[in-house]
């Protein structure tokens, strides 16, 4: 055995344990996080959509890394040639079905986040649409060719799909088109809401939710902005490696890339609804009666010069919406308590 053999052969092994470590890791997470699953999914009396992508995303993703890490092994401990064309292309779908799942979830949380406004729901469904089925046609598509995976080194038989063609990157870019649509709707959203908060006098800097990771607004901007951020990474860097690296490469990080959203999907939801499902008094704890509060956004509102709503945020919202008066002084019209459970309505 030559030298170039021996280090293809060890680099074969070494990602066959990857493969096995991703699906430890995602059972891992799954059994750690089952009690509030249990909790805060099953035994919720209503069930909505995003439950069932929920369970799409958790169980076709531990289905997927399970299947991955038992033929990888099984191809190095029994120093098998067979070729692992079915797993490959049955491991293509998995991902899709899984990737699709964690979308639609991250669909459902900015739609959330933008009030449900049917131009935002449009506009990410048809963009999510559009993606998966460029994506489905791509694998559709690589079959009708005949390029083999070349084996690196004699006596190295890679588990690997029959064809491999060389525009087989071009599937990361959909799907890094659509993370960043999703990173850019939710951080255009938490610069406004930023904005529109940090110079009102009436609040407090601790109630600022980004000074409260406890809140339900901090953490749905949070993962909302840090999730997406993490798949387009993901994307981006598979999208090199992909078109410039070897075969052997683009196992490794394709195993990386299908277990990035076996964990964000589930965790999307379960961060969510961890906040949500707390008592009134933890979650939304407004700190002080009604009737103070509407006494301090009046003061405030004559000190302002803008028109338009009047926003007070702690961890739960208050809006009074109404005017400026040609004298100086703010004229209510309309009080809305927000206690995020007309507005996160992914949290039902």
């Amino acid at each position: 055995m030559n030298e170039e053999t021996a280090k293809w052969m060890v680099a074969d092994r070494s990602f066959s344990f990857l493969a096995l470590a991703a699906a430890t890791c995602t059972i891992y997470d799954h059994l750690t996080t089952l009690d509030d699953e249990i909790e805060l999914i099953w035994k919720r009396p209503r069930w909505s959509p995003v439950q069932y992508l929920f369970l799409v995303n958790r169980y076709a993703g531990d289905a997927m890394q399970f299947y991955s890490a038992f033929v990888f092994v099984r191809h190095i401990m029994g120093h098998t040639h067979q070729n692992g064309n079915p797993l490959n292309i049955l491991l293509g779908y998995l991902v899709t079905v899984v990737l699709g799942s964690m979308q639609g979830i991250m669909v459902y949380r900015v739609s959330s986040m933008y009030s449900h406004k049917r131009k935002i729901i449009y506009f990410l469904a048809v963009s999510l649409v559009l993606e998966v089925t460029f994506v489905i046609f791509v694998q559709l598509y690589a079959y009708k060719f005949n390029t083999p995976v070349p084996d690196p080194a004699p006596g190295v038989h890679l588990c690997s799909q029959n064809s491999w063609p060389s525009f087989m990157y071009t599937v990361w870019i959909p799907i890094a088109i659509f993370e960043f649509v999703v990173l850019s709707l939710s951080l255009s959203l938490a610069i406004k809401y930023y904005q529109s908060v940090k110079d009102l006098p009436a609040i407090r800097p601790t109630a600022i939710p980004w000074h409260n990771s406890d809140s339900l607004l901090y953490i749905l901007l949070r993962d909302s902005i840090t999730f997406p951020f993490i798949c387009l990474t993901i994307c981006i860097v598979n999208f090199f490696i992909w078109m410039l690296l070897p075969y052997l490469a683009v196992q490794i990080s394709f195993t990386v890339a299908s277990f990035a959203p076996c964990i964000i999907g589930s965790r999307l939801i379960i961060n969510l609804r961890e906040a949500y499902y707390k008592p009134f008094i933890e979650e939304c704890n407004v700190g002080v009666n009604v009737q103070h509060q509407l006494g301090t956004f009046e003061a405030s509102g004559q000190q302002s010069q803008s028109q338009g709503a009047r926003t007070f945020t702690g961890q739960g919202d208050i809006y009074l919406d109404g005017a400026d008066t040609d004298d100086g002084h703010f004229q209510l019209r309309n009080v809305q308590i927000n206690q995020y459970d007309k507005v996160i309505d992914i949290s039902r």
